[in-house]
Parts: C-alpha cells; structure tokens; sequence
C-alpha cells in the first residue's frame, strides 16, 4: 500500500512530539512558507540603497502624496531620510537625532494636503510629503509634547512622554475649516514687467510652522489675463501656456508667465499651523470643550505606556509591560472612560503589537517563560473585546522577544524575534490567522511596511532596508533553507519498509533540492537530489513565477521567471523501520515548491522495536544490568 500526504497546510507544529503532529505539518524549517497548500521557498532579499553601518533602523514608514504615490522614510543612526526612487539613494532630511532612538511616523490626509507627522525624543515635525526635504518643524513645549504618535479620527493619540511615562494624551480634533485654515487673497508677490517670479509667499515669515496649499497666481500679459491654478502636486498650471511650482511646506515659489507682465502679479491660497487647533496642538480649556485636546492618566503598576493600538470598537487601548488600559472617548467627545482593561497582558517591546481589522495581534509576555500570540477581537456572540490565544501548536517560548517587532503582509503578520544565544532579531515568524499556520523565515529584521507587493524590512543588524521575500536570491547567495517533516509512523508501530519517496511539485531550472532521511533517530543520511534539469521536469507545463511571489503577487508581476512542473522518485532501501522523516534542503537559486509526498509500496512486518532499541533479556530491576 502507499502512503500520502496530498497537501500542506499547517505549517510548523513544534509544542508537541513530531510523532503526534498532522501529516503534513513540520516539526521544524527555515525560509520554507505554507501557502496555498503548497511548502514554497521562500524570496531573497535585495539591498535599498547603500548597505548601512552596524546598528539597526529604528523607523520606518510609507507616506503618500495626493496622487497616491508612496514616499518611504527611515530613521537610522542621527538621522531621518526618505528613499529617492530615482537615484536610488537615502536622502537626509533631518540630521543631529538621537543615535539609538527609536522614533514613530504618523500619516495625516486633510484639504490641506497629505502629510506625515514624525515624533521623537529630539522633536516633533510636519513633512509636506511631496517636499521631503522641507521637514517643518512643529514643536512647541506649549502646545505639545515629544513621545510617540498615531492619528485617528482626525486627532493625535501621543504617549511616551519623557516627563510622564504612564500617560495618554489627545490633540485637538482637526475640523478642516476655518477654525483652522487662513485665507489670504491678493497677495502682491512681484510688480510688472517681468516674466519669471521667485519668491517665498508671505505667510512663512508670520510663522515657521505654517504650510499652505490652494495656492493661485494671476496677472495680465499682452494677450491678456493669465492665471495659475494648483495642481496638487506642487506644479501650476497657467491659462496661457506659463509654467509654475509651489513648495507647499516652505512657500517657495518660481512661476514664468507666457509674457512679460503689465500688471502686478497676485496670489492666493490657504495656510495652517497644525499647532493652532490642529492635530499637533494638544491644548484645552479649563473645564475643557468637546474638540480639545485631552491627558488621562493611567498609572496602574507604575509601568509605562508601550503601545497605543485601536481596538475594533474604536476605543484606545494601552498595552504595558504588566496590563492594559482602555480609553473610550464618547461620540460628542464630551466625555471618556479611561479605565484598567487586564492585568495579565503585557508586553516586551513598543514594537511588539500591531493592529488589524481583524483585530489587535500582540506577543503577550506577561508570563516570560509561556510567551502567546494573542489577538483582541471583537466576540463572535456579542460586542465586548476579549483576548484570545492564537497558534497553541507552536513553541513561542524558544524565541526572544526583547526588542520584538510586528507588521502585517498580505495574509501573515509577522513576528521579529531572535533566539535564545543571539544579539540582535535573527528569526521571523509568519503567522496566518485565516489557516492558523506559523513558518520560520530565518532573516534579520525589526520592522517592516508593505508598499503593493513589496516587503520593506528595516535590518536589525545593519542600518539597511532591504526588499524581502523579492528574487530568487539572498544578497547574492544561495537562500539558506531546510523544511522537516513530522516523524511519520505510516499508520502502524508494526516495522515497515517502503520502496520508493515521490514528490510532486514546481522548479527552476537553475535549482536543485536535496532529499534527506532520518530513520528512527538515526542521524540525517541523503538520498538523493530533485534536479531542475531532470527528465522528471514537465517543460510544457509551467507558472509564470513573478519577483514577489511570496503574498499577493506569487503568479506574475515584474521580472517574470518560469518555474516548471515536476514529478519524480527515489528509490530507496532501506532496514525495517518504526518511524522516518523527511528534510529538503534547497542547493541551487531558483523557485522550489512541493505539495505532495508519498510513501510507495509499504510492506509491514512484526510488532517489535527497531533493533538498535531492544533489551538484552533478563534486565534486572533496576534497569541498568543484563544477565550475560
């Protein structure tokens, strides 16, 4: 008879005997990820940028402009740059930080324009997200604070504070009106007889936090009236054929009309100060009016705020090293409830939470010894947020979560770890809730942003960003990988021989993987090898392999390769065995994946133990003497 494994989706079980796992888990791997019912190998990395110095990043981030392009900045070393897409360069745009400061990015989109908001123990700036380069700088110790930072609903949520810990604080509520935006109209900015107009509008000399937007130019040329209109992106557009650019955050301007002019040129536009009733003005009155900003304490156990994650119900909840908080602000935002969630939740790291619309995944470590993926969702029978348990098949314990980092890609949630005799995170952990599967991807990394289909992970060991799980390579090298199967008894404790492994599958051409065995605990031998090359490979039949193809780009994309399938066996021969198991340890470069695996014809024998197990008879009580 034969024995079959059709298909693999469970992942790493590594809590309990690789006897008692299910057939198609995997009592251990590296840099294999079930998918699709399939183990597939995973993607290589490739460097963005200049490879960094030792150290790690310490932020990471994706803001876009208004057109919906994506702007990706870092915070490495002293400095905070963003990511040139044509040079292919970091740029500096802030400089003299803190070295070994962690700092947090906020995105904010109003009629003012689209923004990204960036805190830390330095300060507290504004970026005109096209005009990267312009960073505004907005901290005011009367208005708000240093720490880290989301924006919700329109307000900033900051905590971390350095001169309170245990706090939460609340911005004002932007209302996008005139509560907070200026108009100025017919601003003289140049007199006639000119052509071309630089110049700096004249609300930054009022206040260097000010940025503008809605900005027109208008004055008369031979021909007639001629006007410039706001494009959005910083560029204008005239009438009569002129060309123009405005930089938002700075009020630059360079403007060249179709003629020379014979009139005054004008302009008008709007301007904020975000600290002035705005999402970085964290003031309020005494009582306080519903739209200010707000402080509540929360001082349970004396332990510090970590992370601020909002919970499916919209409330705020605060995760420490000991227990959690939970801040309901009600709808009129008249009033709030600010009170002890849990007590048995904790974290190790601000990194080490992220929340979903599935709810907010944490690593709770409250207990260090028994560390659990923990999701806070929403009841399935009422309203009430509670914890649950996540993955209790997989050993989380054998993993440090000291300086952890969670993000989300396409169907996982990633977990950024190390192991036990490591410095730095040297594991990640790709966690699917929808097929409650875990793999291990052993690459460095202590955060990560999806853009499309690229992974962005900010290094842990060096202050580099590279793309991941893209190519078919490791920075040049072969991908270092094992998958392992569980201990397959085949059904029976009866001795057992088989002829034959098969596998089934897709491969490059360029890869080649070997099989390995271990029979009873005897030590990995190598059987054979599944060649890209082999006769076994259909041609005729292949997938068109895209660079991402790890999440939602596995068929197709940019820097398309052919993977082609294949079915082949080994033959085998092999003494009388109680249990076996499997290794595929990829050698080559290219795409490998397998989902299936069968045992061919295996003939039982008696019901003894394996050989190299068996007593000599007349054991004496105590176990340790023979009768010779």
């Amino acid at each position: 008879m034969d024995k079959v494994v059709d298909i693999f989706q469970k992942g790493v079980h590594n809590l309990i005997d690789p006897e008692n796992i299910p057939k198609d888990a995997a009592q251990d791997g590296s840099n294999f990820v079930t998918q699709d019912g399939r183990n597939v190998l995973v993607g290589g990395r490739i460097l963005l940028g200049a490879e960094g110095a030792a150290g790690s990043v310490t932020g990471l981030h994706k803001g876009y402009t208004p057109q919906g392009v994506t702007v990706l900045y870092r915070k490495i070393g002293t400095k905070i740059q963003y990511f040139n897409k044509g040079s292919s360069t970091w740029i500096d745009i802030l400089t003299g930080l803190t070295s070994a400061a962690e700092y947090t990015f906020a995105n904010y989109s109003s009629l003012a324009g689209s923004f990204t908001y960036i805190n830390g123990v330095d300060g507290y700036w504004k970026v005109v997200n096209l005009f990267p380069t312009s960073p505004v700088a907005i901290f005011e110790d009367t208005r708000n604070f240093k720490g880290y930072i989301l924006i919700d609903r329109g307000r900033t949520i900051l905590w971390n504070r350095d001169k309170d810990k245990t706090g939460l604080y609340g911005s004002w509520i932007d209302r996008q009106n005139a509560t907070v935006y200026t108009t100025v109209a017919g601003e003289v900015v140049g007199a006639l007889g000119a052509a071309n107009y630089v110049g700096t509008l004249a609300f930054k000399a009022g206040g260097a936090r000010r940025t503008c937007f809605g900005v027109s130019f208008a004055s008369t040329v031979a021909a007639g009236a001629e006007s410039f209109t706001d494009n959005l992106d910083g560029t204008l557009t005239s009438n009569r054929g002129g060309t123009g650019t405005i930089n938002y955050a700075t009020g630059a301007f360079n403007i060249t009309f179709s003629d020379v002019t014979t009139a005054q040129v004008t302009s008008g536009y709007q301007w904020e100060d975000s600290n002035r009733k705005g999402v970085s003005d964290f003031s309020y009155s005494s009582p306080r009016v519903a739209g200010e900003g707000f402080q509540f304490p929360q001082d349970e156990g004396g332990d510090a705020i970590l992370n601020i994650m909002v919970g499916q119900d919209g409330a705020y909840y605060s995760l420490k090293e000991r227990s959690a908080y939970r801040l309901s602000l009600d709808a009129d935002d008249a009033g709030a409830t600010n009170e002890v969630y849990r007590k048995e939740l904790g974290l190790p790291f601000f990194r080490a939470s992220i929340s979903t619309n599935q709810g907010i995944f944490f690593l709770n470590t409250v207990n260090p010894t028994k560390p659990e993926m923990t999701i806070l969702q929403r009841n399935t029978t009422g309203t009430a947020i509670e914890p649950r348990i996540l993955f209790p098949h997989f050993k989380f314990s054998n993993y440090d979560y000291t300086t952890c980092g969670m993000a989300s890609y396409d169907r996982w949630i990633m977990v950024f770890c190390k192991t036990a005799s490591a410095n730095n995170n040297n594991r990640i952990l790709m966690c699917n809730l929808l097929t409650g599967t875990v793999d291990i991807v052993s690459y460095s990394g202590k955060m990560a942003i999806q853009d499309g289909a690229s992974l962005y992970v900010g290094d842990s060991i060096t202050q580099s960003v590279y793309s991941t799980f893209d190519g078919f390579d490791d920075l040049g090298s072969a991908i270092d990988a094992y998958w392992e199967s569980k201990d397959f008894l085949l059904d029976t404790e009866f001795l057992k021989k088989f002829r034959k492994l098969r596998f089934k599958g897709f491969i490059d051409p360029n890869q080649a993987v070997g099989v390995w065995i271990n029979i009873d605990e005897a030590g990995y031998s190598k059987v054979g090898t599944i060649v890209g090359s082999g006769s076994y490979v259909n041609y005729s039949e292949s997938q068109a392999v895209g660079s991402h193809f790890i999440g939602q780009a596995q068929i197709g994309g940019d820097d398309v390769t052919n993977a082609y399938a294949y079915l082949m066996e080994i033959k085998l021969r092999t003494g009388k065995f109680r249990k076996i198991s499997i290794k595929m340890i990829p050698e080559g470069i290219g795409y490998f994946d397998f989902d299936y695996l069968m045992f061919w014809d295996v003939f039982t024998f008696e019901n003894r133990l394996p050989k190299a197990y068996r007593q000599k008879q007349n054991v004496s009580l105590d176990g340790l003497q023979t009768d010779q």
